[in-house]
């Protein structure tokens, strides 16, 4: 059986689902990613701003996130926030 493993930058291992689209709705869910969570947003290669989550993806970003996305588009757009990552769980 495979879990994803649910690991945030700082803080290391958070949390551990049964999928993709539970690991993403348990971030969601508990606060660590929200409408408010700040996104750096390159504007050319040496100036960036800080824009909250749902004026960069929109008002739909959980809907794109939960139901659009794999663990590899997540991979890609939290990198150096969060990590998913798919591990193979021993049953005896």
């Amino acid at each position: 059986m495979n879990v994803i493993l649910i690991n945030e930058d700082n803080h290391g291992l958070i949390g551990v689902a049964n999928n993709y689209y539970n690991a993403a709705d348990w971030l969601i869910i508990n606060d660590w990613i929200s409408d408010t969570t700040e996104i750096c947003i390159g504007e050319d290669e040496h100036s960036y701003r800080w824009k909250p989550l749902k004026d960069v993806l929109g008002e739909d970003w959980e809907d794109k996130m939960l139901d659009q996305w794999d663990i590899n588009d997540f991979n890609d757009y939290w990198e150096g926030s969060f990590y998913l990552e798919r591990v193979e769980v021993y049953q005896g």
